[in-house]
């Protein structure tokens, strides 16, 4: 056996002799149980706060209508739900200057245009850049995709995502909302905190309403 070999047997029996670590050792024997009950009641009360939250925001947030638009890639349909895209996932660059980074936090102030539809007008890096406007609404997103600061920024564009990209389908009418996507006849109903969160209540598909499935079915 080598010499080093024979030094590590050493350490490792003078460690496992060790009086501090072997009542270290005792005592996370003994609490191990009670310490992994303490983490799961932990995550559990997390889940439970997140859960909670939602649902507050789905009976009192702000409900506004936005227009369902196509999206790629071509399936939509990813099994247990339909990816959805907003006149306002792509918004101009010039609304926010500077450079942004992919997952940075923005807010998108919206407003009703003269046929009652929800437009993107101003957007910052905080609600207060973003602005307030008499009946105007602020969401809050997270940028996907941005093109970099350019000489010709009108036709630059900035990908957000709010949080309302994903709509949970009632089992069995996944291709049917994925067909009536394509055909632009898809209204979301999303509800909106004061803070910007949002959250998707339902979509009314070629006129026929469909709730979004709770977290946790009752």
């Amino acid at each position: 056996m080598s010499e080093a070999s024979n030094r590590a047997q050493a350490m490792t029996r003078s460690a496992t002799h060790h009086p501090v670590l072997v009542q270290a050792a005792a005592v996370l024997a003994r609490w191990r149980y009670p310490l992994l009950a303490l983490v799961a009641l932990s995550q559990a009360a997390v889940l439970a706060y997140m859960v909670a939250g939602r649902e507050w925001l789905l009976d009192n947030g702000r409900v506004i209508e936005l227009k369902v638009q196509p999206v790629d890639p071509r399936d939509l349909f990813r099994g247990d739900y339909v990816t959805l895209a907003y006149d306002i996932s792509q918004l101009p660059r010039q609304l926010i200057a500077g450079g942004l980074r992919r997952g940075e936090r923005i807010y998108v102030r919206l407003a009703q245009d003269e046929k009652g539809s929800w437009q993107a007008v101003a957007a910052g890096r905080t609600p207060a850049q973003a602005g307030s406007s008499a009946g105007g609404v602020v969401l809050m997103g997270h940028v996907r995709y941005a093109v970099q600061p350019m000489t010709d920024a009108a036709t630059a564009h900035i990908w957000v995502a709010y949080g309302i990209e994903k709509f949970f389908v009632p089992e069995g009418t996944g291709r049917e909302i994925e067909a009536e996507v394509r055909a632009s006849d898809v209204m979301a109903h999303v509800a909106v905190a004061s803070d910007g969160t949002a959250a998707l209540k339902g979509l009314t598909v070629a006129g026929e309403r469909i709730e979004m499935p709770p977290l946790f079915p009752k």
